[in-house]
């Protein structure tokens, strides 16, 4: 039996800051999206990409307490392709699951009281 891989390591910059909700069953999970830039593209242009992200559990409640929008992380996961259907066309989409997360950015001092 042959082996395959799903596998996708991400450096960029959160785009938004991260949604978290728990789901019926009570798992925490948080949805961002993040920013990768290409350079140089075919026509020289510096090209951003941005990646949808899902993150669930402690990662889920690490991004809650630690992410926010600008700041640059490193995200490492897979890869999960769907569609659904709008006006009776299907859109394709494509969603990173984070399994692993570091943040890149200075940690932020408190402001003084």
């Amino acid at each position: 039996m042959s082996r395959s891989v799903n596998k996708i390591i991400l450096v960029g910059n959160v785009g938004r800051d991260p949604e978290v909700h728990e789901t019926k069953s009570g798992k925490r999970v948080a949805h961002f999206s993040l920013a990768t830039n290409r350079f140089p593209t075919e026509d020289g242009e510096e090209r951003t990409d941005w990646h949808r992200i899902t993150v669930w559990g402690k990662l889920a409640q690490i991004a809650e307490d630690y992410v926010k929008v600008g700041d640059r992380i490193y995200l490492e996961g897979r890869v999960e392709y769907d569609s659904y259907e709008r006006d009776g066309v299907t859109i394709p989409s494509s969603e990173v699951i984070g399994r692993e997360l570091m943040l890149l950015s200075p940690a932020k001092e408190a402001a003084a009281a």
